[in-house]
């Protein structure tokens, strides 16, 4: 069975639409006013299957169905976010591209529709690519059908930090990529020190939100990137992030030589254990409470983990449902950096509450997690609400926050979380490219 969510159109008598975690939607004759989901873009298939929806909410009866469709690229509308970021595909005409050469080009021609072919690598030295002003509304980077397109060595920075105030860079959908690094690259970066020309390892980040708003990062896998795997900052607004995987591989937790970067002020520390995951609101200043009321994000059927070190961190108004948190590696001891000192591999933390949050968790699966849920503020008396319910802790470890109970998280879209318990099954087959 597929399970199906309403939307908020069905709530308001609307025609009603079913959502279902991994593909878009279409509209068929054959299915009395329901939108069903169908297979990802940039094919065509057949879709044959049976299925019972029962419209939640609805009073109407249970419908069943037995069909098949034949559905064209064409023929594919656009998926809801289950979330706060109501984005929606670009609709020109996609240019599909296979080289960093081809890709560079469809940007400089303004293209905002690109499809990404095979793996495309950035060089030893890594590649940022830059979207800066909002000639970039609307832009969509996804992946070809198959789970076969990736970025290595790329970050996609979407900057509008430059933009008059109030304005922001819009409707930036990515979905369908892996992103990672290549350890050997990294390790033969020169030492990185924060502040000097030798800081791109320290700032490679695989997507970087910054001033954008409604963004939807979806069935993307980021891993082994030296900074943190995704950031959304800079009074981003209305995100999504989606089925995606978020790890480190066993070669980055035992890599060889172990480099030292200076990675904020004096802060000095491995490579290795730069194994981070999200973050959201760079600082205080950059939080829901302290930096006028932005940063509106929902994580929902993400896998974090396995060998993460720590985070997400979260200063912003996140909802986070159905999230699996893996540990299941368990990292420990210490391991010997190129500076001679011991680094600890132990994770410090699964999910951390910052400075100026507000954060609903609910429904998510937390397995073999150290310090599960951690309030780590920047200074004694910053302001933070932290609520939980139906999160499952498995086999944890450490000290866990406990959040206070609520009853239903106050968003305005509409969302029905799995059972908490089918999270692990449901995230580890679904999340990541297809």
């Amino acid at each position: 069975m597929i399970r199906g969510t309403p939307t908020q159109s069905a709530r308001n008598g609307e025609i009603p639409r079913i959502q279902t975690p991994l593909f878009g939607t279409t509209r068929h004759p054959a299915l009395s006013g329901l939108v069903v989901q169908t297979l990802p873009r940039d094919s065509t298939y057949i879709f044959l299957f049976a299925i019972k929806i029962r419209i939640l909410h609805l009073h109407l009866p249970t419908i069943s169905l037995f069909f098949a469709i034949f559905i064209t690229q064409a023929g594919i509308a656009n998926a809801d976010t289950g979330g706060f970021s109501s984005a929606s595909v670009s609709g020109e005409t996609a240019i599909t591209v296979t080289t960093l050469a081809e890709l560079q080009t469809a940007l400089n021609a303004k293209s905002h529709h690109i499809i990404i072919r095979g793996k495309i690598y950035g060089g030893p030295k890594l590649t940022t690519l830059n979207f800066s002003s909002t000639i970039w509304n609307n832009i969509t980077i996804e992946g070809a059908a198959g789970g076969g397109a990736a970025l290595q060595n790329i970050q996609l920075k979407f900057s509008g930090e430059n933009l008059p105030a109030g304005i922001n860079i819009q409707n930036v959908v990515i979905r369908n990529i892996s992103f990672s690094g290549n350890i050997g690259d990294l390790q033969a970066l020169p030492d990185q020190v924060k502040g000097t020309s030798n800081n791109t390892g320290i700032n490679y980040v695989g997507v970087s939100l910054r001033r954008i708003s409604n963004a939807w990062i979806d069935h993307c896998d980021f891993y082994d990137i030296s900074d943190d795997l995704l950031s959304v900052g800079m009074s981003s607004n209305y995100v999504t992030l989606s089925y995606n995987h978020f790890y480190f591989s066993n070669s980055w937790v035992n890599m060889n030589p172990d480099p030292v970067w200076n990675w904020v002020e004096k802060n000095y520390h491995d490579l290795a254990n730069e194994r981070l995951a999200i973050l959201i609101g760079h600082n205080k200043k950059d939080s829901y409470v302290y930096g006028g009321n932005k940063l509106h994000v929902t994580l929902h059927h993400n896998w974090f983990g396995p060998n993460l070190a720590g985070r997400p961190l979260l200063r912003g108004w996140v909802h986070a449902y159905n999230n699996y948190f893996d540990n299941s590696t368990s990292p420990n001891g210490e391991r010997t950096a190129a500076d001679g000192r011991g680094y600890e591999k132990q994770q410090y933390n699964a999910l951390q509450v910052g400075s100026g949050s507000i954060v609903f968790s609910e429904s998510n699966y937390f397995y073999k997690t150290n310090n599960s849920n951690q309030i780590r503020l920047e200074s004694d008396g910053d302001m933070y609400n932290f609520y939980e319910k139906e999160n499952v802790y498995d086999a944890v470890t450490g000290n866990s926050a406990i959040g206070s109970t609520f009853n239903n998280a106050p968003v305005k879209y509409s969302y029905e979380p799995d059972d908490s318990a089918r999270v692990p099954g449901i995230v580890r087959s679904s999340a990541g490219p297809h």
